[in-house]
């Protein structure tokens, strides 16, 4: 006879928690490299950002505005803040992994800053929607 034990080893968890708190598609080298090429990505961009406030100058909100209505700013700027939203969803996902032993507590942080990145990002696109339809 087979054991709960022994079943759930067969599968690679040793536990429920093991099995509950894994997503197969985020681990390994995959998130190592997303999170790499998501902070390039943010480097370029604030530095491009920089340098369009080095050489335009906009100094109050109506020069940001029409900046940020170009349609290719407002796409750049949209990828940005996915880059940013996935690279902190990285980043606290597996210092919660590595230092949470709790599955209730990791459930409970991952679902708190889950739903803050979510919010934030909804939040996000409709500043830029609002923008790119006036």
């Amino acid at each position: 006879m087979v054991s709960v034990r022994d079943r759930s080893s067969c599968s690679g968890f040793t536990n429920l928690g093991d099995l509950f708190m894994s997503s197969p598609g985020l681990q390994g080298l995959r998130p190592w490299i997303i999170q790499r090429i998501s902070a390039v990505f943010i480097a370029v961009f604030i530095l491009y950002v920089f340098f369009i406030v080095m050489i335009n100058n906009p100094l109050n909100t109506n020069d940001w505005a029409v900046w940020v209505a170009i349609p290719h700013n407002n796409i750049f700027i949209g990828l940005f803040l996915i880059a940013v939203l996935w690279h902190a969803w990285i980043g606290v996902r597996d210092i919660v992994l590595d230092y949470v032993p709790n599955v209730v507590g990791r459930l409970l942080v991952l679902t708190l800053v889950g739903s803050t990145l979510i919010g934030s990002g909804l939040w996000g696109f409709k500043a830029l929607f609002m923008v790119f339809i006036k």
